[in-house]
């Protein structure tokens, strides 16, 4: 799950790593959380957290709560985006990621959905070989038929990019983590 907040001007920098030391540990051992990654892109002025999450329930309960509300009270109900995740890697249960590069194409809809899961668990599987890589995801979203791979890198300048359609590049702030090792 990921939402994006355009933040106001008056939103400094300041403003938000004061806001994500402040809120980072109210995730803390939250029920059903398996990662959270505070994402920021200085550029756009774009907060940008993602979500792992156990099950549907875990996360529905979530934007019923107040974490979500306090979100939404500051800046307005952000869309919320969620995704069928077809692989997932995490290697970093000693290092912590400092930088997120997110890639959404387009799925073809001549081809057939197997086809598109084989193709994306080799590149995962090539992905995963990267030494400065910390986690790896390809989620697919069914509703606007576009898949999206996620990385999280020790560092922007080791980051391996793919040719997609839309390539987003996030600061990552602070993770929170309930489960070491991979998920």
């Amino acid at each position: 799950m990921q939402y994006s907040v355009r933040l106001p001007e008056d939103f400094d920098d300041a403003r938000v790593h004061d806001r994500v030391s402040a809120r980072g540990p109210m995730f803390e051992g939250y029920p059903g959380l398996t990662y959270k990654f505070y994402l920021y892109d200085a550029e756009e002025h774009i907060y940008a957290p993602l979500y792992i999450w156990e099950n549907a329930q875990a996360a529905q309960s979530f934007l019923m709560n107040n974490l979500f509300g306090d979100v939404v009270q500051d800046f307005g109900r952000p869309r919320v985006r969620s995704w069928q995740i077809l692989e997932f890697g995490y290697k970093g249960a000693d290092v912590e990621p400092r930088f997120m590069m997110s890639e959404i194409d387009k799925v073809q809809c001549q081809k057939p959905l197997r086809d598109l899961k084989e193709r994306e668990s080799c590149t995962h599987q090539e992905m995963m070989k990267h030494e400065e890589l910390v986690a790896h995801m390809v989620l697919l979203d069914p509703d606007r038929w576009e898949i999206s791979r996620f990385s999280l890198w020790t560092s922007e300048d080791k980051a391996v990019s793919s040719k997609a359609d839309c390539v987003c590049r996030y600061e990552v702030l602070e993770e929170t983590k309930q489960i070491s090792g991979a998920a």
